[in-house]
């Protein structure tokens, strides 16, 4: 008995003696633990990066309020055109060669004023064919009255009288046809007097003539245009807005157009929105009237046209509008370079509700008021990776 417990001694203290090393170690690890903190528990550091201030300028790098005046909208372009509903082709319904001419181009001219004289063969005949339908129609109503006149008097009989009475009817049945061709070769009745197989072009609407393709002496066909009237006192912008970007425009919103040949800005609004989008450019044209009454704008005109930003989404609050040139790829990540001090920005990830060639919605990452770099931020990423 007492030679067994002799053996299990030793193996009994090599037991305790390993415990109380392994809680020693345990122990002595725990204040290291806490010294070091865990990534869960331990604010992430933001990254920044650091450009010269007075470098910023010159290199084109914008830096505004996020809601700000720089940032509340986006720009898209166009052209003035004259009005469609102020506007007037006017030529010929017959070919015929032009005998005068009255106005001029850039000549303003009044609804109904000559413009030019065409002699037209077809109008000479169906002249022609119109006084003699009138003087067989006078004479036919002379002869139903005499034989109705005698018929009344028993002196004639009721077969003449019938007959005299169909004449009448005939020949003004082809009276009103004679008339109704040089109506419609745009003569009227009254243009049969004299029989010159001339018609005359006028003006259909107040406004300036903007296009004279007449020439003295030159032969027009029907399907040419003789002359161009324009009432330039309002013109017509057409931009083109892309699909991603219908949302942000509709019938009724106003639009500064910028005009940068004459550094000048001018107000539109937005008459009429095409339904259907380009297939090979995936944008749309809207058309706004822009009021010249002192006729210094001129048709054909580049405009840039800047389309407002709503002050909220359907996102609910907590979504921004900022430029897509303001959002930069990093890695995985879509970041904005928010503004610290001058030259110093903090590079903050964002996520993208909604991205546009123009614009980009932002989540709650960013707040109103916060200074960005709007426009030249590639050049923040560019320094980024030299850091």
């Amino acid at each position: 008995m007492t030679k067994f417990m002799t053996i299990k001694l030793p193996l009994f203290a090599v037991l305790v003696t390993s415990l109380a090393l392994m809680i020693g170690t345990t122990g002595c690890g725990k204040p290291q633990a806490a010294t070091e903190g865990t990534p869960e528990t331990r604010e992430k550091k933001a990254r920044t990066v650091t450009f010269d201030p007075k470098a910023l300028e010159r290199l084109g790098v914008v830096v505004g309020a996020v809601g700000g005046p720089q940032n509340q909208g986006f720009t898209v372009p166009g052209t003035l055109e004259f009005d469609p509903e102020r506007y007037a082709e006017v030529g010929t319904l017959a070919d015929g060669r032009v005998t005068s001419l009255d106005v001029h181009v850039g000549e303003r001219v009044k609804k109904g004023q000559l413009l030019a004289r065409i002699m037209v063969p077809s109008v000479a005949t169906a002249q022609a064919e119109l006084v003699a339908a009138a003087a067989a129609s006078k004479i036919a109503a002379t002869n139903e009255a005499r034989e109705k006149n005698l018929l009344d008097r028993e002196l004639t009989t009721a077969r003449e009288a019938e007959v005299a009475r169909g004449d009448a009817v005939r020949t003004q049945a082809e009276l009103s046809a004679a008339q109704s061709r040089l109506a419609a070769l745009g003569v009227g009745a009254t243009g049969a007097k004299g029989g010159t197989g001339a018609i005359a072009l006028s003006a259909p609407i107040d406004g300036v003539v903007v296009r004279r393709d007449a020439v003295l002496g030159r032969f027009l066909q029907a399907k040419e245009t003789a002359f161009v009237v324009a009432d330039p006192s309002v013109l017509q912008a057409e931009i083109n807005v892309y699909e991603s970007d219908i949302p942000y425009l509709k019938t009724g919103d106003e639009v500064a157009l910028t005009i940068d040949t004459r550094e000048v800005t001018i107000a539109g609004k937005v008459t009429y929105i095409e339904p259907r989008i380009g297939r090979s450019s995936r944008a749309l044209r809207a058309h706004l009237l822009v009021p010249n009454e002192d006729g210094s704008l001129r048709a054909g005109t580049f405009v840039r046209a800047q389309i407002k930003l709503p002050n909220s989404t359907t996102k609910g609050a907590g979504s921004m509008f900022v430029p897509a040139e303001a959002v930069q790829p990093l890695g995985e990540e879509d970041v904005i370079f928010v503004e610290k001090s001058a030259g110093v920005f903090e590079v903050r990830p964002v996520t993208v509700r909604r991205r546009s060639p123009q614009v980009i919605e932002l989540g709650s990452e960013v707040n109103a008021g916060e200074r960005i770099a709007l426009k030249g931020s590639f050049l923040l990423r560019g320094e980024l990776s030299k850091q």
